[in-house]
């Protein structure tokens, strides 16, 4: 009989592991997990427009601090062509303009609501040069040495801002839950748009424009 008892007191302790006799030990308590603060919204703009995708900004009806990014972002010009053909970039952070190849080039950026020039430089031969854009705006990018260069840059405030693929499927990630003002910027004017929507803590999907 001992014998047969102590066997099960083997097994007991195998698969429960052993406790002293009056050990009562209380369940562990389940983790609690914070509520999500922010969500995705994903969906479609219209597609691109002689080349040139459009942009979806997200901007919060509550007006917001967003600090420009530390890392710069990139025009390169290679192949007599820019690099990407429309670039988004935040207020306050550098926009490097970059000549990668033996030729001589030029980059003459004006604003396309004011007509205002923000500057027209000459970029060095496999050099660059810097520039920190202080408000927003939409701006036309040339090369007054090569007519056939063209690109635009997005400037925007809020750091929820993306370009379209070309067939206007977007995807902007890490939104804070609330209200936003949407605007879908193309080269086309009568493909632009502007709407409010209520960004929620699960994924949103948005038609924002036929894409006919």
């Amino acid at each position: 009989m001992k014998s047969s008892s102590l066997v099960a007191l083997l097994l007991v302790c195998s698969v429960s592991g052993c406790r002293e006799p009056n050990d009562v030990s209380s369940p562990e308590p389940a983790l609690e997990r914070s509520p999500p603060t922010s969500g995705t919204v994903s969906g479609t703009a219209p597609r691109a427009s002689g080349g040139f995708p459009s942009v979806v900004i997200l901007e919060p009806v509550t007006p917001s601090e967003f600090p420009p990014p530390n890392e710069p972002v990139l025009l390169d010009q290679y192949n007599t062509d820019f690099h990407p053909r429309l670039l988004v970039a935040r207020v306050g952070q550098i926009v490097q303009f970059k000549n990668s190849e033996d030729t001589l080039h030029n980059v003459h950026v004006i604003d396309i609501e004011t007509r205002d020039t923000a500057f027209n430089v000459a970029t060095p031969l496999k050099g660059s040069y810097e520039f920190v854009f202080d408000h927003e705006a939409v701006y036309d990018v040339s090369c007054g040495i090569h007519p056939s260069m063209a690109a635009f840059i997005v400037v925007t405030q809020s750091p929820f801002a993306v370009a379209a693929d070309a067939q206007g499927q977007f995807r902007i990630d890490e939104v804070p839950a609330g209200r936003y003002r949407v605007r879908v910027w193309n080269i086309d004017p009568s493909r632009r748009s502007e709407r409010e929507l209520e960004v929620e803590t699960t994924p949103t999907e948005w038609i924002l424009e036929d894409v006919s």
